[in-house]
């Protein structure tokens, strides 16, 4: 089995790649990988190297790098606005939005969101670590941006097209959604999916009067993962 290995921006430029301390544990203590076997090593930047590994420590690996290609990003750049929602949820939104390609992720507080966090920079650390077991499980050469949590503010929508999931009365399915859009000129897109109380209807409101167009998934309730899921898949179907 071919092992994806994450490592920073800048480290794949040498011919040797020396690990951070936490990837080469992970490796030589989980992975259990030797001297000589094949890894495929990325920055989340694009870059993507093949490599065998040299030599394993205690403390790190070192990988003498064999091949490199530049991955360019998805043509599309779809950000996903995602109230936080219970932990395991939220956890499993952010491996999803990986492995669709999904290049940006705004965490966002909303008048139904309970966020139980009283160490916001642990939670941000688990969320970028959930992001880099989800890359390095699909292959992929992106790693999604992970934006600081903020309350959310309609206003600040920032997108060529921009879809919020909700019984908004003027919501439509994602295939009428799309019969007026030209998706040639769609470089970015959004999609704004809310907790599991969903956003107000003053919250929906404000961000249809910012240019946001109200989606529907069905005439099923759906849980707040599985509309996220749901949507961006829609959304990579459509535009990659």
């Amino acid at each position: 089995m071919r092992i994806n290995s994450f490592t920073p921006s800048g480290t794949l430029e040498n011919d040797l790649a020396v690990l951070s301390p936490e990837e080469s544990h992970h490796l030589a203590r989980v992975l259990r990988v030797e001297a000589g076997q094949e890894l495929t090593l990325f920055d989340g930047q694009g870059t993507r190297a093949e490599g065998i590994v040299e030599a394993v420590t205690k403390k790190e690996v070192t990988v003498r790098i064999t091949a490199r290609e530049t991955v360019p990003p998805p043509v599309v750049e779809i950000t996903l606005i995602q109230a936080i929602c219970k932990p395991d949820r939220f956890e499993l939104i952010l491996q999803k939005a990986t492995e669709l390609g999904i290049r940006r992720i705004q965490p966002v507080i909303s008048a139904h969101t309970v966020n139980r966090s009283k160490e916001p920079e642990k939670q941000m650390e688990r969320w970028q670590t959930i992001i880099r077991n989800a890359a390095q499980q699909c292959g992929t050469a992106w790693l999604p941006e992970l934006l600081p949590l903020q309350k959310f503010n309609a206003v600040a929508l920032k997108a060529d097209v921009v879809f919020i999931g909700s019984l908004h009365p003027n919501a439509k399915p994602f295939r009428e959604a799309f019969q007026g859009l030209d998706r040639a000129k769609i470089k970015t897109a959004a999609l704004l999916i809310g907790p599991e109380g969903d956003f107000t209807e003053e919250e929906v409101n404000a961000a249809v009067a910012a240019g946001a167009i109200p989606v529907t998934f069905g005439s099923q309730i759906l849980r707040t993962e599985t509309a996220a899921i749901f949507g961006l898949s829609v959304l990579a179907y459509e535009l990659f």
